[in-house]
């Protein structure tokens, strides 16, 4: 764990966020722990009088000392939130501490917004901010003290979870990187679950083989067809699935939007009659209003493709099949045009 610790830390780039969150990733509004270790204790770092030493020694950081005597202690008030934020996150069992640490890089660079960016003030900042985040180390024996407090508090039966997801909604063809969040629902702290994926989708996390809420993932799934009522199939959002120790798992549907098709038929159905009939099935997207192509069948007879003219012969003595509607692509679930004939 020391390993990754130092990786992460020496990285110097968050691999929480696929795009600025638009919530805090750590929420203010968390219920306080008994057993968390004070912010002091959790943002004890380099010496004031070593951070320019240290700086230039990790990251060839030229920060000026005059700077650090005029800012430094401003900036370790700002710092102390985000560390009493950390005590609580080691509250957590499902928590180790490198999650607890990681979340909170992208806060501790934040603090610099006071400065105007582009700035000398900023600038500086910025390295003492990263240098400052580094000299927290791992603190391990500390996240392993609170844990041993908190496991003497048992809960009440399972917790649960609640989660939001950046980008809060994606598209059928959408493959790039998501974040999921997950926070215990009371008290908002957040917890390091384990995120699975029903077997049609796949979901990766970036640095490695685990899936896990909180760290950027590469999303690489798509939607999934199920059966519905009507004997045809639905196209749906895939399932997402969170569990944490000592927590309820906790499903949902990916956030993901899913295009529907709007379709008119020409001639109309009640216009069809005994022997060869001319038709043509129009399909287009409901939001976009691009064509869509798409299979039409005739019962279990294939047709041909929307947007085409088709041909439909109902020999005499028979009734007209069911007319609808199926994607190749699972991009649109299926959709009767025109109901069998009664």
């Amino acid at each position: 764990m020391k390993t990754l610790l130092a990786v992460l830390l020496l990285a110097g780039a968050s691999l929480f966020a696929a795009g600025a969150p638009k919530r805090e990733v750590f929420p203010s509004d968390y219920t306080p722990q008994s057993c968390a270790p004070s912010a002091e204790a959790v943002c004890e770092s380099f010496p004031m009088r070593k951070i320019t030493e240290f700086a230039a020694a990790f990251r060839r950081f030229d920060i000026d000392g005059k700077w650090v005597d005029d800012h430094g202690e401003e900036m370790r008030q700002a710092f102390l939130p985000l560390c009493g934020k950390i005590g609580h996150c080691y509250t957590v069992a499902q928590n180790d501490s490198v999650f607890c640490w990681d979340l909170a890089l992208d806060d501790f660079m934040a603090t610099c917004n006071r400065f105007p960016a582009g700035s000398r003030d900023f600038d500086q900042c910025t390295m003492f901010a990263k240098t400052y985040y580094i000299g927290l180390g791992a603190k391990l024996d500390l996240h392993k003290q609170t844990q041993s407090c908190a496991a003497q508090t048992p809960s009440a039966g399972e917790r649960t979870l609640t989660y939001w997801m950046t980008p809060e909604t994606i598209g059928p063809e959408y493959n790039g990187k998501l974040t999921i969040y997950a926070f215990d629902a009371e008290t908002k702290l957040p917890v390091k679950a384990n995120v699975s994926m029903d077997s049609l989708s796949e979901l990766r996390y970036t640095q490695g083989p685990v899936t896990t809420a909180g760290y950027m993932l590469l999303w690489e799934g798509k939607p999934k067809r199920v059966p519905n009522a009507e004997g045809h199939r639905d196209v749906i959002a895939p399932t997402v699935k969170l569990e944490a120790k000592g927590y309820q798992p906790l499903t949902f549907e990916m956030p993901m939007t899913i295009p529907k098709m709007i379709l008119e038929m020409t001639p109309a159905a009640n216009r069809l009659k005994r022997g060869k009939n001319s038709l043509t099935i129009t399909a287009r997207d409901a939001e976009t209003g691009k064509p869509v192509e798409a299979r039409v069948m005739a019962g279990d007879i294939v047709l041909g493709d929307t947007n085409k003219p088709l041909e439909l012969e109902i020999a005499r003595g028979e009734k007209r099949p069911e007319i609808w509607v199926t994607s190749l692509f699972d991009r649109y679930s299926d959709v009767v045009v025109a109901p069998a004939q009664k």
